[in-house]
């Protein structure tokens, strides 16, 4: 059964680290941090992967290394990151309320002629320059009233959303030459917006909030960006049960010991007065299913009944996973070469609760199927796992691979294999 390999620590924030996201195009790792810095991480696979669906632990690995520290203008902490699907732009969501748009330009030079000096210079396609790039903040966006929490691009590319503790949901059109346009502002959240997540293959956008709904809006072709269903949890949790030959390192990280239940007795925790805050939310890849993760640690799947923008959504499972709330969600195609119709990927979860968790996903005519492949307990330590985030590339290559982000500051990666 799969399990999960430290592949590497990298270097470290020097305060906590919000997010991880890995390029689609570049071997490139990002991470973020209150540091008010952005890590890039430059990463070398395996020359000869395994033909298998995951790796032996004794197998090549991968190898990562610090490319550039990137120190922001952003005046608080940097709590969110998203790459563009082509590669070449990335996002960052800080605490300052701004949106931070950043590309790699050719710095200029002191003997350029003055009216060309700061002149914004994008890599264009095709040419090779063998002057050194620079990571440069190339267009600031405003307009949140306070801490923007999650920024996130479209599948084309064409549009960036933000949202933000003001309970706005932003969504700008990406022009050419670095310039942002604001389409849409959605107000209709009560509360702190946690998260956005963009649908895999249309223009969707779903928002979680404080205020314990999750939005789903789309642009409406005879009106504009319109919320179309609120989604509000209703089912109650099943018990996360294990099979009699899980590995023990499974049952080591998702079944308490007796030493953990007695601690958790000894907790004088009060329970929630309020309904939970949706922390985190996951597209599956095939875009008929949605992952959302809360205060409670319940993991729940929502489900498409239908093919058109506007089609409802409905919760199908509300599974018991961790113990403190979920922070975060990634949801990776499956590594198989030949999956099923029914493989719905890989899903991995975190949280405050400190453990990382990886089901296997299938549906079948009326719902949908968790299973545990793998868990780690104590994942940074005793702090807070505040991000995993899968590799995920347009070739294809790196899927198993796993990044995760702490409250220690720390990053890093894992990676599925069959044994350890």
């Amino acid at each position: 059964m799969p399990q999960l390999q430290l592949i590497a620590e990298l270097p470290s924030h020097s305060e906590p680290a919000w997010a991880v996201t890995f390029n689609p195009t570049r071997s490139l790792l990002a991470s973020c941090s209150t540091d008010r810095s952005i890590r890039l991480f430059s990463y070398i696979l395996p020359s000869s992967p395994s033909a298998d669906n995951f790796p032996s632990s004794s197998d090549p690995k991968p190898v990562f290394s610090l490319n550039k520290v990137v120190s922001t203008d952003h005046k608080r902490t940097v709590r969110s990151i998203a790459w563009s699907p082509d590669g070449r732009t990335l996002a960052s969501g800080s605490f300052d309320s701004t949106v931070g748009v950043w590309e790699e330009v050719i710095p200029s030079s002191d003997n350029e002629d003055e009216d060309q000096e700061g002149v914004y210079k994008p890599d264009v396609e095709g040419e090779d320059s063998k002057e050194e790039k620079e990571w440069e903040c190339v267009t600031t966006l405003e307009g949140h009233e306070s801490e923007c929490k999650s920024v996130a691009f479209s599948s084309d590319g064409a549009l960036l959303a933000s949202c933000s503790r003001d309970k706005s949901v932003w969504v700008w059109e990406v022009q050419p030459d670095a310039d942002f346009e604001c389409i849409a502002v959605m107000m209709e959240h009560s509360q702190d917006v946690k998260c956005i997540a963009w649908h895999p293959h249309e223009e969707i956008l779903a928002s979680a909030s404080y205020d314990s709904h999750i939005h789903l809006a789309f642009d409406d072709p005879d009106s504009d960006w319109m919320l179309f269903q609120k989604l509000h949890a209703k089912l109650p949790p099943t018990p996360l049960t294990l099979s009699h030959d899980s590995p023990a390192s499974l049952i080591n990280a998702l079944i308490p010991s007796p030493v953990e239940k007695e601690a958790d007795k000894q907790l004088d925790v009060p329970p929630l007065e309020e309904e939970e805050t949706v922390w985190s939310l996951a597209f599956s890849p095939d875009g008929g299913y949605l992952a959302s993760g809360g205060d409670l640690g319940g993991i729940r799947i929502w489900k498409r009944q239908g093919n058109q923008p506007d089609s409802t959504w409905t919760e199908v499972l509300h599974l018991a996973v961790h113990t403190r709330s979920i922070f975060s969600l990634a949801w990776s195609p499956s590594p198989s070469p030949s999956p099923e119709p029914t493989d719905l990927g890989l899903l991995a979860s975190a949280g405050g609760d400190g453990k990382i968790v990886v089901f296997q996903l299938t549906s079948f005519e009326s719902g949908v199927s968790m299973k545990p492949l793998a868990a780690i307990k104590d994942a940074h330590g005793v702090s807070d796992v505040n991000s995993v985030g899968w590799c995920i590339r347009e070739d294809k290559k790196g899927l198993g691979i796993l990044s995760s982000a702490g409250d220690d500051g720390s990053v890093k990666v894992w990676r599925l294999v069959s044994d350890v």
